[in-house]
């Protein structure tokens, strides 16, 4: 009869000391938490860009968008949010994968697939939009479709600082329609066309240039149809400044992984 009073009396005392499994998880659980806060505090701007763009292009959704940029000038490193890098290769590779990535996502979707490429030339990141999915032959207003795909294009470059300039081109045989003296005025037009769209998307306009090419920049030779519609396009071009110790060299073509 003792035994059985005393294991009636000492089975409370276990049940109350439970609490200490519940206090022992919750300070896990802030240990975490303190883990990943001080993760975040040191996180690298342009992977959290890189990182960002993926998610949005696999969600198809425009998520952890930047809100602040600042414009690049010409051989001096650029600062955002009181954070240093330089503008060597692999910050150029890494921020055309991400590009590319949510862009050509996107142009699938909206089965503009082909109609939209991303790659690197010694100038930075040419975005290379056809004319077919922005303009109507001869003509320089963008439709609907069109604003949506700028739309799409600034919340992918906004966040990063870099200027960017806009570069209109045709093929070789004059605008049709009347409106447009020469190739000259009509690949400008374009190009300011699209600059003042994406000023209307919230791009900031004191990082924007326009730039008309006229049939001089072309991809391939002006020998028949197929190849006068790859070069009358639009060329975003996410400008990086150049490496202080690299030797000028002639303007190549951008590649097109």
């Amino acid at each position: 009869m003792a035994r059985r009073r005393r294991a009636n009396v000492e089975s409370p005392h276990d049940n109350d000391e439970r609490w200490l499994l519940t206090y022992s998880d919750l300070i896990t659980l802030l240990f975490v938490l303190f883990v990943v806060m001080y993760a975040i505090s040191t996180t690298d701007v342009r992977k959290f860009i890189a990182l960002a763009q993926s998610v949005s292009a696999a969600f198809n959704a425009d998520v952890m968008q930047g809100q602040a940029a600042v414009s690049i000038m010409d051989g001096q490193e650029t600062t955002v949010e009181d954070q240093t890098y330089d503008s060597g290769a692999t910050s150029v590779e890494t921020d055309m994968r991400a590009i590319k990535a949510a862009l050509e996502d996107y142009a699938i979707g909206q089965g503009l697939g082909g109609e939209v490429e991303v790659g690197i030339a010694p100038q930075g990141i040419v975005i290379r939009l056809s004319d077919a999915v922005l303009f109507t032959s001869g003509r320089a207003h963008l439709d609907d479709h069109a604003v949506l795909l700028i739309g799409k294009l600034v919340g992918i470059v906004k966040p990063l600082p870099n200027s960017i300039r806009i570069e209109g081109n045709t093929d070789d045989l004059p605008p049709e329609g009347g409106l447009y003296a020469d190739n000259w005025e009509l690949s400008s037009a374009r190009a300011l066309a699209v600059l003042q769209v994406m000023a209307q998307q919230g791009m900031p306009p004191e990082r924007m240039c326009a730039q008309g090419n006229a049939s001089y920049n072309p991809i391939v030779a002006n020998t028949d149809e197929p190849s006068r519609a790859k070069n009358r396009r639009v060329d975003v071009v996410v400008l990086y400044p150049p490496q202080v110790d690299s030797v000028p060299s002639p303007v190549t073509p951008p590649s097109f992984p």
